[in-house]
């Protein structure tokens, strides 16, 4: 059995933003769980999945949502869906900033490339940054 509270997350940084892995996809081989807490004002980057369809969950503060062409103002309690392969991205629009989880789903089973969670964020972060490596615990 795997259960984990929101404030049993292992934290980690990628290009920026604080993140916490709550549900991690080498346990399950189907989907993953990811806190993401966003500063007044950040904006993640324009973001699509090739492989997974996506679902956000806002828990605190207020976005401004964008998944293809439709913008919406979210806040707590609202869910969104993003399908497989289609842009999106979400700017904190609160003074008090903005928490969300995410949820990757894959349909048939995460591919052997996209198995090892700690692996993936350190590509986004280098594809992203160019930088040092991204994952940080505190």
């Amino acid at each position: 059995m795997f259960a984990r509270r929101l404030t049993e997350v292992e934290p980690f940084q990628c290009a920026g933003i604080d993140f916490g892995m709550l549900l991690p996809r080498d346990v399950t081989d189907s989907v993953e769980i990811v806190l993401a807490v966003l500063k007044p004002g950040m904006e993640s980057p324009v973001d699509q999945h090739a492989t997974f369809d996506q679902v956000f969950w806002i828990i605190e503060g207020e976005g401004d949502l964008t998944i293809g062409a439709e913008r919406a103002l979210v806040g707590p309690q609202t869910v969104a869906f993003i399908p497989r392969d289609t842009p999106h991205t979400i700017k904190c629009v609160s003074g008090s900033g903005l928490k969300y989880l995410y949820l990757n789903v894959w349909g048939k089973g995460v591919p052997e490339l996209e198995r090892l969670w700690r692996k993936v964020y350190l590509n986004v972060h280098a594809r992203r940054t160019a930088a040092a490596p991204p994952l940080t615990r505190e």
